[in-house]
């Protein structure tokens, strides 16, 4: 076999393993409408209560998740069954992580966001985020080739948050990353589900990409 037949045989097989990988690293998820929890309390007589909301709430109402590479890049996707909604009342939010980094996209009031940071904190990725329709979009630079650990996005609207009283609607894809998976109590109810509480992770990333760069400019 003559050199130029190898170097057409190694790109054909560069090819069919960059679509193998495409396709390993890749998940969508489907996520029932219909399933929005709405949480309240009061501080003066002592009450709270969470329920599956027994009001339609299309803009924050997940129906699919999905990420995805293409070619160097993370592309996250949020879809809901009515329209992203530019709210400061309303945010978006999905986090992919793997063994090499932590990434993640934000959507409220009208700014999106979506950054990623090393496993080791080391060096981190800003990239795009774009909406349109019932569909927001985030694209990072890939850090790492690492595997998925995790993967989870919601959607919260918040109201009335005041010293004695609070209010708000919220939806996770998966839907047993729910805290209150599986169970459903009100009325001074309580419970707790199989799943974790998402949204926390953003503020360990945001402070982790603040030291980074802070020792970059020393």
């Amino acid at each position: 076999m003559n050199t130029k037949n190898i170097f057409i045989l190694g790109i054909a097989a560069m090819a069919v393993f960059s679509l193998l990988g495409f396709a390993a690293a890749a998940e969508n998820v489907n996520d029932d409408t219909g399933d929005v929890w709405h949480w309240t309390w009061n501080s003066n007589t002592g009450a709270y209560s969470w329920m599956h909301s027994t009001t339609n709430r299309p803009n924050i109402d997940i129906t699919e998740l999905s990420y995805g590479t293409s070619g160097q890049q993370i592309v996250l996707t949020l879809k809901v069954a009515g329209t992203i909604e530019d709210s400061e009342k309303i945010v978006y939010a999905a986090f992919y992580n793997t063994t090499d980094g932590t990434y993640y996209m934000t959507y409220a009031n009208g700014t999106g966001s979506c950054m990623g940071i090393s496993g080791n904190y080391t060096s981190f990725a800003t990239g795009n985020v774009t909406v349109s329709g019932n569909t927001i979009t985030g694209t990072i630079n890939m850090l790492g080739n690492g595997a998925k650990s995790d993967f989870y996005g919601y959607a919260y609207e918040y109201t009335n948050f005041g010293d004695t009283s609070g209010e708000w609607w919220g939806d996770w894809a998966p839907q047993d990353d729910s805290p209150w998976y599986g169970t459903e109590s009100d009325n001074d109810g309580g419970g707790s589900g199989g799943g974790s509480t998402p949204g926390f992770e953003i503020l360990l990333a945001l402070g982790a990409i603040a030291l980074v760069v802070a020792l970059r400019k020393k």
